[in-house]
């Protein structure tokens, strides 16, 4: 698949799914409220200029962002045109009056300007990037000195229990690579930066293997980038969601861990 090809399906699983993303979002929810304290910690000291969120899907970090920060423009972007109107309609529908949202369908990896924002958010949309690390190297180039970048992700060790049951019932396990900590790390090696980063573990119950695996699919992170296994045969899916739930009565647990990068970029 091209880069385009996948951009393009990405942006339609998300699209599609936008009416039911915020019930079943447990993951984003939590790195959303992590990152907004964060970015509060963070609000103080800043260099002049606008905040941009990348990725600001259904709004969950958008729509606490007003308050951080109420003296600047604030520009929230997607790929999804429809994650885009819904952020907007959220963010209206709750009373937030801030003259200085602006709302653009834009890919993220296509930013392009430099020395512009005093910080950059991206909660759980990252790990989409075709290429991580450019895409990384240009976001702190759009800061201005002493401008931070906040990012959450799905990192390396995120559904462990998954790959581990298709290990032992001898299924390829079709979940995505996700980044860790050291490649995200080496992005910065020529960047006059200093980087921060930490993780938080998340353990969510299901009663079903089918249960999870639909909460994937309804947060858009159950679209393949084409980097990991091909999809189940009918017969290999069966064997998985009966094998699952054999081996864990009375419902599975499944760990996300999310990991967090801060990243200032030097005066």
């Amino acid at each position: 698949m091209t880069t385009r090809g996948l951009k393009k399906r990405v942006a339609e699983s998300f699209s599609r799914r936008v009416t039911v993303y915020d019930d079943h979002a447990r993951e984003q929810r939590v790195a959303a409220s992590a990152l907004a304290e964060c970015a509060g910690q963070y609000a103080v000291g800043l260099p002049e200029g606008p905040v941009l969120e990348m990725g600001c899907g259904t709004g969950l970090l958008s729509i606490e962002l007003p308050a951080i920060f109420p003296g600047r423009d604030l520009e929230f972007t997607d790929v999804s045109p429809a994650m885009i109107t819904y952020c907007r309609e959220k963010i209206a529908a709750a009373g937030i009056a801030h003259p200085g949202i602006r709302y653009t369908v834009v890919d993220g990896e296509q930013l392009a300007c430099e020395e512009h924002y005093a910080m950059i958010c991206a909660n759980f949309s990252m790990h989409w990037f075709t290429d991580l690390a450019a895409s990384l190297r240009r976001m702190v180039r759009a800061l201005k000195p002493g401008g931070k970048l906040l990012c959450s992700y799905p990192g390396a060790g995120s559904y462990r229990e998954w790959h581990r049951e298709c290990e032992s019932l001898h299924v390829p396990c079709t979940a995505n690579p996700l980044p860790d900590h050291p490649s995200v790390a080496r992005a910065f090696v020529h960047e006059a930066v200093e980087v921060r980063q930490w993780e938080q573990e998340l353990v969510m119950r299901f009663s079903t293997a089918h249960a999870f695996l639909r909460h994937l699919k309804c947060t858009g992170a159950g679209t393949p980038t084409g980097q990991g296994a091909p999809p189940l045969a009918l017969a290999q899916m069966r064997k998985l969601l009966r094998g699952w739930v054999e081996h864990a009565s009375g419902g599975i647990e499944v760990t996300c861990v999310i990991h967090f990068l801060a990243v200032e970029r030097s005066g």
